[in-house]
């Protein structure tokens, strides 16, 4: 008898990620039904005490965390653990979410569960790099640089951020071995890590949706956070609210990290820390980012997606 076909959200991460992913994944746990997916930490690392601690913080909230060795990813870097699930995850699970573990979760991610993917098709929310290159000539021109040298040409708007991704496992086995090719037949790598080359090899498979599934962090208290309603907050970029309480987020999405190491206080040596000299260059460079940059991002429209998913229930933040 065959094995009822199950979904997960999905984190992949190494063991310096382990603290602000719990965070995550116990925010999807709690907006998520039990019976509708399960919650899965992969951390790439050799068992230590450091996953023991968190595997234990993970079983007691309902979250499953497996630990397994860089030799299942071919010895590659842990960043590139997304492109093996089909390799990690166990072959019951059929619809899966992936996540990166620096984001914050306010709602329901059943929607995507339930979302139709067409075969060989997945579900990514487009990079917000193509909206800082409509603020200045500077931005885009080092945009359509860096999209030039990593092969890439036509509009700005047809490139995903990999923060976020929603297929079928049976199409991703096709769609990773496709970017692990375009991987190794380029010399001298890519910029932006994975995220280059699975535009290069899988972009034409994508199916935008709106950043309300992959919301840039930067851009909390701009019209843009008015306008998208956000599900999932993605802090893609350093700083970072468990190491920052600044600009332009602020203590309220510091909370979260400060209330789960007072809940799991076995965490602390888990959680990074920022100092003093880092916490002043972040506290200026926000300030000059938000009055040059974020704030006039943030007014701008993102391009329509082409697939449009309910939002479902979210929480009051």
């Amino acid at each position: 008898m065959s094995l009822a076909k199950k979904s997960c959200v999905c984190y992949v991460v190494d063991d310096n990620y382990l603290f602000p992913t719990l965070v995550s994944a116990a925010q999807v746990r709690q907006h998520s039904e039990r019976n509708k997916a399960d919650v899965i930490i992969i951390c790439l690392a050799e068992p230590s005490e450091k996953t023991k601690i968190a595997s234990e913080v993970a079983g007691s909230l309902g979250i499953l965390l497996w630990v397994k060795s860089l030799s299942e990813i071919d010895n590659m870097h842990p960043m590139y653990g997304r492109l093996f699930l089909n390799r990690l995850l166990p072959k019951e699970y059929e619809r899966t979410v992936y996540i990166d573990g620096d984001t914050q979760v306010v709602g329901s991610l059943t929607p995507l569960i339930d979302a139709p993917v067409p075969d060989g098709k997945f579900l990514a929310v487009r990079d917000p790099a193509s909206l800082f290159a409509r603020i200045s000539s500077e931005w885009k021109r080092a945009t359509c640089s860096d999209r030039k040298a990593a092969g890439l040409s036509g509009n700005l708007d047809d490139y995903f951020n990999t923060g976020l991704l929603v297929f079928d496992l049976s199409s991703w086995e096709i769609l990773s071995a496709k970017t692990k090719e375009a991987i190794s037949a380029k010399e001298g790598g890519y910029k932006f890590g994975d995220q280059d080359p699975m535009n290069v090899a899988i972009g034409r498979q994508c199916l935008f949706l709106s950043n309300t599934w992959n919301f840039p962090g930067f851009l909390i208290n701009t019209q843009a956070e008015n306008r998208t309603r956000p599900i999932v907050y993605h802090f893609m970029s350093n700083p970072r609210p468990w190491t920052h309480s600044g600009m332009p987020w602020g203590r309220k999405w510091s909370k979260p990290y400060r209330d789960f190491l007072n809940r799991f206080p076995q965490l602390q040596t888990l959680a990074p820390r920022a100092s003093v000299g880092e916490i002043l260059k972040y506290r200026l460079q926000q300030q000059i980012k938000w009055r040059t940059e974020y704030s006039r991002v943030g007014n701008l429209m993102e391009a329509s997606p082409d697939v449009k998913v309910n939002q479902g229930h979210r929480t009051q933040i």
